[in-house]
């Protein structure tokens, strides 16, 4: 399809054409400019398809995660008619507006949180959620901590909730985020009623990687590496204690799975062994496959996870472990509520044990 320049588009011509995109990817007919894509069956990766089709109609540069935060063709069109240049949200409302608001900080850097979407329509109507994103480039110079990501994003928090008993969610980088938002909160003099941290990727709370990042700096020092140097190497070591982290948990349990489910099939090779007990763990996007700004943002946040080293809170933690172990946060939060998923994946929201986790943080932000 041809670009059409700015200036000659109706904003029915433009309409009709999203439409019949939408209606060509979802593969119905019947669509209107008010359904939501999302509810008509679309997901990240038609999102994907179908943002390149109205890039290309319109001559513009749309986020990634417009699709996300718009919804509907007619909420999309105003959007994009209204500005030459459009940049992402940071929060996005998902949900009934009467319904009892959680903020959720999602981890998508790219799509904008369709996990979101699935993590609203399985927790029910019952429930406004507040989908707050991580920090991008696109926002200008990105904080160098959690704290400081949290700093900024209490803002959003009490744009949509100035007063009131909070909820705060969070998954990956977004855990850390809503930890450090609570602790902000309540120095503010506000109640928090609950804390939900999904599968963290953190490693300092532990002691005995503490441990190793003291020692093997120690030794550095001793050879004469330089500052950035020795950074480089504890960094590449904490990739390899989450790599080694998420490989033995729940280690004796994928043993017996596996004796469970293949020994009867008669799959017994090494090789079924390894890659049964390994799950999907080595099944990710390599580094170089991705983009040079993405590989620049995931350079980022490794710092920031790296150097984040949380204090103790009292506050009502439910800590959900998927992919990653995360017995030692226990000592951070006192009233931490542990629920470990074996073989979990961390991006979990279309697994079929997804609904029953939702269904415990239902239970745990209700008590």
């Amino acid at each position: 399809m041809s670009s059409i320049k700015q200036e000659s588009l109706s904003d029915i011509t433009v309409e009709k054409e999203i439409l019949d995109i939408w209606r060509s990817a979802l593969k119905n007919e019947h669509l209107t400019i008010d359904d939501d894509f999302f509810e008509c069956g679309g997901d990240s990766l038609l999102s994907m398809e179908v943002l390149l089709e109205i890039e290309k109609l319109t001559g513009k540069s749309l986020p990634k995660s417009i699709i996300f935060e718009t919804g509907t063709v007619r909420v999309l069109l105003n959007k994009i008619m209204s500005a030459d240049k459009i940049k992402p949200q940071v929060s996005v409302l998902i949900g009934s507006a009467n319904g009892k608001i959680i903020h959720f900080f999602h981890a998508s850097i790219e799509h904008g949180g369709w996990s979101v979407k699935s993590f609203s329509k399985m927790l029910g109507e019952d429930y406004l959620i507040n989908a707050i994103a991580p920090h991008l480039p696109h926002e200008g110079n990105m904080p160098d901590s959690i704290e400081d990501m949290a700093k900024e994003r209490l803002q959003n928090v009490l744009e949509e909730q100035p007063e009131g008993t909070y909820i705060l969610l969070g998954h990956c980088k977004g855990a850390l985020v809503a930890f450090e938002v609570a602790r902000q909160l309540i120095l503010m003099g506000k109640e928090i009623k609950a804390v939900v941290m999904i599968d963290p990727v953190i490693m300092s709370v532990r002691k005995s990687a503490q441990f190793i990042y003291t020692t093997s700096d120690f030794f550095m020092r001793l050879m004469g590496f330089h500052k950035s140097k020795r950074h480089k190497h504890l960094i590449w070591i904490w990739r390899k204690l989450i790599g080694l982290d998420a490989l033995t948990k729940d280690s004796w349990r994928r043993v017996l799975l596996f004796c469970q489910e293949s020994w009867p099939q008669k799959r017994t090779s090494i090789k079924d062994f390894w890659g049964y007990y390994t799950g999907r763990l080595f099944h990710t996007q390599r580094l170089d496959d991705k983009s040079e700004e993405r590989q620049k943002i995931e350079q980022h946040y490794r710092n920031v996870f790296f150097n984040y080293k949380p204090l103790s809170l009292n506050v009502s933690v439910l800590y959900i472990a998927l992919q990653f172990s995360g017995y030692a946060w226990r000592r951070i939060s006192r009233e931490t509520v542990y629920i470990n998923i074996c073989r979990g994946h961390h991006n979990s929201w279309t697994e079929d044990y997804s609904q029953d986790l939702v269904n415990k943080i239902r239970n745990f932000i209700n008590r």
